[in-house]
This record gives structure tokens, sequence and C-alpha cells, in this order.
């Protein structure tokens, strides 16, 4: 019986994409994370508890990297095109390479929301899941009323699947949550 080996998550993969590349996160990003996460249009939206500190930043990164090796997270700092300082994160979770599927979440920073980076960066980290690692699903979970969000994921192909009544807990209040997902065949892949 012949099995197809399992995508292996290159050691620290750097992704390229149209306006940004997406570099492993480390100690030089946690000033720019902490003020991301922290900010409630920003890490209030993504569904982080506020406030973070430099030393919890400094700790997810270390878990997070830990993480990676056993293949199931593929964290990364995204950075404009001709820059390496951060602008965003964006990370595959929960990567199920028997399934093929893995969840997607993303914040930007302030100044890098509405003028397609982040769209850019899903669109880079998605090449990589259905390229890279042969996954055949992606989801997310947004906040409906996080207007742009929305837009930017259905703009890179995510659609609707499910809403889920008062699911989490976002910008201090119980809020709905919209599932939205992306199959493989209906990604278009960027040109190269």
């Amino acid at each position: 019986m012949t099995t197809t080996p399992e995508p292996i998550i290159p050691d620290r993969p750097l992704l390229r994409g149209q306006k940004v590349w997406l570099r492993p996160t480390d100690e030089r990003d946690i000033a720019a994370f902490v003020a991301g996460v922290n900010d409630t249009e920003v890490g209030g939206w993504a569904g982080f508890p506020v406030p973070f500190s430099p030393d919890t930043v400094r700790a997810t990164i270390a878990s997070v990297a830990e993480r990676e090796k056993s293949g199931k997270i593929a964290a990364f700092t995204v950075c404009e095109l001709g820059s390496d300082a951060f602008i965003g994160s964006v990370w595959l979770r929960d990567i199920n390479t028997l399934d093929g599927s893995a969840e997607l979440a993303i914040f930007m920073d302030r100044d890098h929301l509405g003028a397609g980076w982040g769209s850019d960066a899903q669109r880079t980290l998605l090449a990589f899941a259905f390229g890279s690692l042969r996954l055949h699903r992606v989801q997310l979970g947004v906040n409906p009323e996080n207007e742009r969000a929305v837009r930017s994921y259905e703009k890179v192909g995510f659609k609707l699947e499910a809403r889920l009544r008062h699911a989490w807990i976002s910008r201090g209040k119980p809020a709905d949550l919209l599932i939205m997902a992306i199959l493989a065949h209906e990604f278009e892949m960027p040109a190269t």
C-alpha cells in the first residue's frame, strides 16, 4: 500500500506575496505586536483579551515557536515588501494534514487596515496552505460586526458557512461568530 507522505512545514519558511512578505515572528516584533493586540480597533476585533504585556507576548512567541515544531501551527509576521518591520500577524492553527484542514487567523496594525495588506497576507498564507501543505480547507471565525474583516475575507474567497450565536467574547461582550471557509479548488493561486 502506497501512502502519500505528510507535507513538512519548512523550518521557518519565508513567503512572498504581491504587497507583503511573511517571515517568522521573533523578539524584534514584541513592541509592535503588543501595540496591535492592545489596540481595540485591531486586537479587540481579533478577540485578544487586553491588555497584553511584553512578557505575555514574549511567552506567546516562544510557545508558538515550540508548537510549530509539531506541524500543527504556522505563524508569521507580515511585513511590507522591502521592509522588515512588523505590520501584522497571520497564522494557520490546528493544522490537520490527515483531514487537510486548518484555521486562519490574522490581525493587521492600524496603519495597514483597508488598503489590501491583509488580503494579500491571507492570499500568501493560503497559497502556502493549499500548495506546500496540500490542505483542502481553511476556515476562520469573525465577529459579524467587523465588516471590514468580513469584506476582506470575502474578497479573498472565503464563504459564509454558519453563524454561531453568542459563541465568544469579543470587545468585552458576548458576540456572534461567523464561520467562513475556503476550499482549495475555490482559491485562485497568485501568479508567480
